[in-house]
């Protein structure tokens, strides 16, 4: 435990079972309270499979410079240093960033930070993502809060990697219960994968217009591949039929997303997961990604904003991932007709503000698709 983190402040404003960024929130608090120069804490965390760093959780006295930001380590030479080496870097007059081209520096220095200390942040040798610290002041960051902040990092470390452990370790067991129950949904290989890129895609396009953070998008990100679990429960008899499916086995497919519930807080409990964060996020996904704007959708007929924000990314991302992948009754569709069909959709079965999002960055949907072909 670092020092005053257990008697300087009450957790008085954080919820009994609190998110990453509540944590560095209250952190921001204790640091603060303790050295006033810390102006900013922040974590971007790293995304091995495409070498990228990404803005993750942050707490800020005034406008946070950095949102919904991301960049390739190896774009940027001296933090990829630091994780090579495992140094830590202190800059205590960031003036010398002003006429840097990368976005990052540029915002950091327009947004008034005058020093910063920054921390590579590993879990058993791995690396994870990187730590920052800044300040309004120059000259803040030396020997009498390095030491300090040194111990803060080793437990933002140890709570990030312990989230990062915990939802591998659920979606590890999904994957191990469909293969040990027999089922094959014609709708895997990389349907997954893509359709939780394509709904990162999505929330990262909203975050001007709904209450969308960069812990959010991860989130979704990390949960959306959870979404059909409860298929596991579904007969392959129906689950595997070639064909059009008849009237009572579609009552009995809808079925998969209220079983899939059951699942997730079976598995929540059987792994000791009961503290995992926004379990609520994880069910809603699972419960809530085939109801409908119009009313008609399923388990409950939710229409409208009545249906969680992150069901209704979901919906936009595996509908358009059905109509451009190939299943044994359809041919795969052309983006561009795709399209049309979330058009056509858009404001009865789907979202219209998620499909304006897909719509909006067709360039990253294609690198998406040449990423995790089938």
């Amino acid at each position: 435990m670092v020092e005053g983190l257990d008697r300087q402040l009450p957790l008085k404003e954080i919820d009994k079972h609190p998110t990453l960024s509540q944590k560095i929130v209250y952190m921001h608090e204790v640091v603060r309270h303790r050295f006033g120069a810390v102006d900013r804490i922040a974590i971007a965390k790293y995304d091995p499979a495409r070498d990228m760093l990404r803005t993750y959780v942050s707490s800020t006295d005034g406008e946070n410079p950095l949102v919904m930001y991301e960049a390739k380590l190896s774009d940027v030479p001296s933090l990829k240093r630091l994780a090579e080496t495992r140094e830590t870097r202190v800059i205590n007059d960031l003036s010398v960033y002003a006429d840097h081209t990368t976005l990052h520096s540029t915002k950091i220095v327009a947004g008034g930070f005058r020093s910063s200390y920054t921390v590579p942040l590993f879990h058993e040798d791995e690396f994870i993502g990187m730590l920052f610290f800044n300040s309004y002041d120059g000259e803040a960051f030396n020997t009498t809060n390095l030491t300090y902040l040194d111990l803060l990092a080793q437990l933002l470390s140890i709570l990030m990697a312990t989230e990062l452990n915990q939802i591998a370790t659920l979606r590890g067991a999904v994957k191990t219960a469909t293969q040990f129950t027999g089922h094959r949904d014609p709708e895997t290989g990389m349907h997954l994968e893509r359709m939780a890129h394509y709904s990162r895609l999505i929330a990262r396009q909203l975050v001007s217009t709904h209450p969308v953070n960069d812990e959010f998008v991860e989130d979704i990100f990390r949960y959306a591949p959870l979404h059909d679990v409860g298929k596991i429960a579904i007969p392959d008899s129906v689950l595997l039929k070639p064909g059009p499916l008849t009237l009572e086995e579609r009552e009995v497919m809808k079925r998969h997303a209220t079983e899939g519930r059951k699942i997730i807080d079976a598995m929540l409990q059987n792994f000791h997961f009961e503290h995992i964060k926004n379990i609520g996020m994880i069910h809603n996904i699972v419960a809530y990604h085939h109801e409908q704007i119009d009313g008609k959708g399923y388990p409950e007929g939710l229409s409208g904003n009545l249906i969680p924000l992150e069901a209704r990314i979901v919906a936009t991302a595996d509908v358009f991932d059905a109509l451009t992948s190939e299943r044994p009754y359809k041919k795969r569709w052309a983006n561009e007709r795709a399209y049309a069909e979330l058009e056509r959709l858009s404001g009865s079965k789907l979202d219209p503000a998620c499909v304006k999002a897909l719509l909006t960055a067709k360039t990253e949907v294609e690198l998406i698709q040449e990423s995790f072909a089938d």
